[in-house]
């Protein structure tokens, strides 16, 4: 019953595909400034981010994401220190994985720009450093379900290659942000 199920359901996304107006897959590249509004006194970092855009039709996209970054902050625990109010004693690392629904809004003279939203699952693993002489404070590690916004605007450079920029952020279920993020952008499609 399951080789069944399996086959029905690859059948079925086969057949999809085929009927499909476009079915372009892009792979992009981004990296760039990670931060948080989240935390006390937060210093930005960097994130890198990969993407699998496939494109449905000439305006709506597909597109996996898997998003890895850091920034550090003071913990408001161990600010009450005396001179450590500016020791960035905390770093927050953050591994997101979505899905996000792209709409092309705009696609003219080799510009294009994509406005896009959907669900992930983040990890967010905090190494805390409790003294001036950052002796190991320990690890604390939660996962969360998350919405990613974000924005691409792209350049096409040839037939297959394309350059730009990229900017999002990631909400929890009550619309706090968690981080936001910037950076250049590179992709190709195959």
């Amino acid at each position: 019953m399951k080789k069944f199920t399996l086959f029905f359901i690859s059948g079925l996304l086969s057949v999809l595909t085929f009927g499909q107006e476009k079915k372009d897959l892009t792979f992009a590249f981004s990296t760039g400034g990670l931060n948080s509004p989240y935390y006390h006194h937060s210093k930005g970092r960097e994130y890198y981010s990969v993407d699998f855009d496939y494109h449905l039709s000439k305006r709506h996209i597909l597109s996996s994401n898997f998003n890895a970054g850091k920034h550090w902050y003071n913990d408001k625990i161990s600010s009450i220190l005396p001179n450590q109010e500016r020791v960035w004693n905390t770093e927050a690392s953050y591994r997101n994985f979505s899905i996000l629904y792209k709409y092309k809004f705009l696609n003219k003279a080799g510009v294009s720009a994509n406005i896009g939203a959907g669900a992930g699952i983040m990890t967010q693993i905090m190494h805390h450093k409790w003294d001036a002489n950052y002796e190991d404070g320990g690890y604390s590690v939660w996962n969360s379900l998350t919405f990613p916004v974000r924005l691409d605007l792209d350049y096409k450079l040839s037939k297959r290659l394309r350059a730009g920029v990229v900017g999002g952020m990631y909400t929890r279920h009550d619309f706090r942000i968690i981080t936001y993020y910037a950076g250049p952008r590179l992709g190709y499609t195959f």
